[in-house]
């Protein structure tokens, strides 16, 4: 699955993919294998060649602050004005509400379809993160408006899984 993300100031494409329980990440010309771990709210440990980082993550309203090996990140995605948009992602202006995954994983199932109407708690998709199923729930009684995910993507808290409009 391909990420585009805006990391201090500068687009950058990345393109992950799930491989013996670890992450295959291409950046550019660059190749590496991480294994991720998610040790208390907000923060995770990863493995990289051998070497573990502490990675500390914040949100701030459209942003995300993150602080790894000593120095810190702001990451977002970027801005559609300037040319660097998401392909086949809208923003919900119009009052939608965007459901995204707690932390980064792998759809193993999605139980809801376009169009469906939901209820409060309904469980829209399952997601598997660190070896654990995790269920995503409806926040609201809603229908389903739009699905960006299938079955083996991988997905991450940047990008909605699933849009809803309230009832």
């Amino acid at each position: 699955m391909e990420f585009t993300y805006d990391v201090n100031g500068t687009v950058r494409r990345l393109t992950v993919e799930e491989k013996d329980g670890a992450y295959v990440v291409r950046d550019g010309d660059r190749q590496y294998t991480a294994d991720v771990r998610r040790t208390a709210d907000g923060e995770l440990t990863i493995l990289i060649g051998g070497r573990a980082y502490a990675a500390l993550i914040a949100r701030d309203k459209d942003r995300r602050i993150v602080h790894v090996g000593g120095r810190v990140h702001i990451v977002r995605e970027p801005d559609e004005a300037a040319g660097g948009g998401l392909e086949g992602t809208d923003k919900a202006s119009d009052g939608g509400l965007k459901i995204r995954p707690p932390m980064p994983g792998k759809v193993i199932k999605v139980e809801v379809s376009v169009g469906e109407s939901v209820r409060k708690n309904q469980t829209l998709v399952i997601v598997e993160a660190m070896k654990m199923e995790n269920e995503i729930r409806s926040a609201i009684d809603a229908v389903v408006r739009k699905i960006h995910v299938a079955v083996g993507d991988l997905v991450d808290p940047e990008r909605p899984m699933i849009e809803l409009e309230a009832k």
